[in-house]
């Protein structure tokens, strides 16, 4: 091959990662964030200035991240334990549940994506259900990685922002648990940034705090 060929191909590699990369990466904050940050307010769930950083910055990173490994899938352990290097969250600890499932032991904070792709079982009248689906390690494993930001989950886990899906994120976060109890005046961090186009809703949450991983089908009285 010579010099010339050699180029080519190495330009076309890099152009390869660099669409990888500007197509994943976020535009900045949707116009949805003020609407979120209101809806949640509505029932007594407020957001704080430094969670929201907290939240944007694992925002960010797994974007990113997600990118490096779509770029280049053979450094994607490499990259997966940088992402572990964000210990103040739960999914960068390893898991407590039975063959490495789970989630983290250890970390400040889980973090949960909003999604609407989950089938709801025939019995209770089928279709879709919308929730936080929290990250955890195994999410973010150099298998995985690529997957949790990949377009297809990204698009059936678009927030619209409708008035189903805020009663739905307000009844979730609304229900938190800590030691059985609801918690009142539940502080969380939020970000809504434009992925691939669409809008991903990531959530941060104390991490001892339980969220029902599980549809939140009734609205908020």
């Amino acid at each position: 091959m010579n010099k010339m060929k050699l180029f080519k191909k190495v330009l076309a590699v890099a152009l390869v990662g660099a669409m990888a990369v500007s197509m994943l990466t976020a535009c900045g904050d949707s116009s949805k964030t003020a609407d979120v940050k209101k809806a949640l307010k509505d029932v007594g769930v407020t957001t704080t200035k430094t969670m929201n950083k907290e939240t944007n910055r694992a925002a960010d990173k797994l974007q990113s991240a997600a990118a490096a490994v779509t770029a280049d899938p053979t450094k994607a352990e490499s990259i997966s334990n940088e992402v572990k290097q964000m210990t103040e969250y739960s999914f960068a600890h390893p898991a407590t549940g039975v063959g490495g499932a789970g989630k983290g032991n250890g970390g400040a904070y889980d973090l949960y994506i909003w999604t609407n792709g989950v089938k709801k079982a025939d019995a209770l009248g089928g279709g879709n259900y919308p929730y936080l689906y929290r990250v955890d390690p195994i999410h973010v494993s150099a298998t995985n990685l690529s997957r949790l930001l990949a377009k297809d989950f990204v698009k059936q886990g678009v927030f619209s922002g409708s008035d189903e899906s805020m009663k739905a994120l307000q009844s979730v976060l609304k229900t938190a648990k800590k030691d059985s109890q609801t918690v009142e005046n539940l502080k969380v961090g939020i970000s809504c940034q434009k992925v691939y186009g669409y809008d991903v809703l990531l959530v941060t949450v104390p991490s001892d705090i339980e969220l029902a991983q599980t549809p939140a089908t009734t609205p908020v009285k």
